[in-house]
């Protein structure tokens, strides 16, 4: 009975180690730039801690093409809503970003993205002042649990994020425009390790539970 419970204990802090590890990706495959900016896709948006009152939000553009659009101060660099609308806090930006703080719900248009409740802006250099540089982005949004990430159907699919890129075409031509991000069909491969690490070790701890009782038995 006690090999029994501690094999259910194990297999239970297993599975938790799996549920810590959990992040949610979204795919930028929403191409809503004027004329369109040249790719299927843009990148992708992870986030961790969904339900609670603590989101990570990193955002990684790809491929070496893309980049944060630079085009100068003040611009939305990413827009998202969260469900219900909460006062919450945006934190951890680089320089180059900003979030101004505490931020309420607001109504942010994001050309062919509809409105969205929150921005975090690009206030660097200008294109025409520095190359572009950016790829990566992350922040932390704090506020009252759940936090809840909303969306805008935008033609038929669930759109998360709104991102303003620049795709570098060539040395003379730079696309840029607004890409959204929609939920990917698959886990990230940190989820499938974790989740693949949690059946390992549930089949570990069953196979010895089975020698022990057999060494039992014998005896």
């Amino acid at each position: 009975m006690k090999r029994t419970l501690a094999a259910l204990a194990s297999m239970a802090g297993a599975l938790g180690l799996a549920g810590i590890a959990h992040a949610t990706v979204y795919d930028l495959n929403v191409d809503s730039c004027s004329g369109g900016c040249g790719l299927s896709d843009y990148g992708t948006v992870t986030v961790t801690g969904e339900g609670t009152g603590t989101l990570n939000i990193s955002i990684a553009l790809s491929p070496s093409s893309v980049f944060f659009n630079q085009a100068g101060n003040a611009l939305d660099a990413v827009a998202f809503s969260l469900v219900g609308g909460p006062g919450i806090t945006i934190s951890g930006l680089p320089s180059t970003f900003v979030a101004n703080g505490a931020q309420a719900a607001g109504s942010n248009h994001e050309d062919g993205l509809g409105f969205w409740d929150y921005i975090v802006d690009w206030v660097g250099p200008p294109t025409s002042n520095s190359p572009l540089t950016t790829h990566n982005l992350s922040f932390t949004v704090t506020g009252p649990t759940p936090l809840t990430l909303g969306f805008n159907p935008i033609n038929g699919k669930n759109v998360f994020f709104s991102v303003d890129i620049a795709n570098k075409v060539s040395a003379d031509v730079i696309n840029t425009g607004v890409v959204g991000a929609t939920l990917a069909a698959v886990p990230e491969p940190a989820t499938w390790a974790m989740m693949l690490f949690g059946v390992g070790a549930i089949g570990a701890t069953m196979r010895a539970s089975r020698r022990n009782s057999s060494a039992l038995a014998a005896a």
